[in-house]
């Protein structure tokens, strides 16, 4: 389950939004384990510090105990609402997001939720580095939540159809789409964005007239729209209403204005390298759409993906 084990970097100091509503009411539901995790950062001062006092231990002990008394009331407080999570609390000292990723390792989590929203950003749906890092490099899936607390009605499963070689991981892109909605009641769509991008060169090179680019683009986007609905075949018998839907363009354009026009509070990437954020999308460009949807997101990892963060601690 995907949702058996949630782990919530949180800045204890801070009231936990309300955003964070529907994440809890999903793990209550669930009866999942919940762990609440801050992070403190070490900061390179510290070693000047340490140069000139012969320790920093003192500091960072207050700072543990502050954070650790925090996280105790934070789930209190949530204990009295949300009866069937189970809680832990953790401090780690170190950077933010490879603290986190290391902890969801150590925890066996199913998944990080974080709210990577902040007032500092220049536009209101800008995610910060930290999560943009997360979402590289974390084995486990990331739960980027938005700053609305609505109830979630309609979810996007953004998939790539470019290779063969994605099946299995479309397959799991699915499944874990399919069973959120089916915890909330919510519709599902899944997408997948395409264009004839060889026309020009099939124009000028092969002679192609209109009529032959109509006839080529139709039976491109037939064969992917019966990829799409052959992905839910394993799915007829579910209680989740769910379609499918061709974006034509270019995806930085069309998947956000889809989310916008069709009021998406959900969509859900995968992700295929290190390096790229997206799946079909890479580099800049998932940057660049990701930073234009101001609902929730969540990203993951084909099975196989070994986190760089892990591999650099092992060796």
């Amino acid at each position: 389950m995907n949702f058996s084990h949630l782990l919530i970097p949180i800045v204890p100091e801070q009231a936990i939004k309300e955003s964070f509503e529907q994440v809890f009411n999903i793990a209550d539901q669930q009866a999942s384990h919940v762990t609440l995790l801050a992070v403190i950062e070490e900061l390179a001062e510290f070693k000047e510090i340490y140069r000139y006092s012969g320790t920093t231990l003192n500091i960072l002990d207050k700072a543990t105990q502050v954070y650790h008394d925090a996280l105790k009331q934070h789930v209190q407080t949530l204990k009295h609402r949300y009866h069937n999570i189970h809680f832990h609390t953790q401090i780690r000292i170190g950077i933010p997001s490879i603290e986190i990723i290391k902890q969801a390792q150590a925890s066996h989590a199913s998944m990080v939720v974080i709210d990577s929203h902040r007032e500092n950003k220049t536009i209101a749906c800008q995610r910060g580095s930290n999560t943009l890092n997360l979402m590289r490099k974390s084995e486990v899936p990331i739960w980027s939540i938005s700053t609305d607390a609505t109830e979630v009605k309609r979810v996007i499963a953004a998939i790539d159809l470019t290779n063969q070689d994605y099946h299995a991981f479309n397959e799991q892109i699915v499944a874990l789409a399919v069973e959120y909605c089916d915890m909330v009641g919510a519709e599902l769509t899944l997408t997948h964005a395409w264009r004839l991008e060889s026309e020009g060169f099939l124009r000028k090179w092969s002679g192609y007239e209109d009529i032959d680019i109509a006839l080529l683009s139709k039976k491109m986007r037939d064969e992917r729209l019966e990829r799409l609905q052959a992905l839910l075949g394993p799915y007829q018998d579910s209680t989740v209403t769910k379609k499918v839907e061709l974006l034509e363009g270019e995806t930085r354009a069309v998947l956000p204005e889809y989310v916008v026009n069709h009021q998406v509070d959900l969509v859900i990437l995968g992700s295929l390298s290190r390096t790229g954020v997206a799946g079909f999308l890479m580099g800049n460009t998932a940057e660049s759409v990701l930073n234009q949807l101001d609902c929730s997101v969540i990203t993951l990892k084909p099975d196989s993906f070994q986190s760089p963060v892990l591999q650099q601690s092992d060796a």
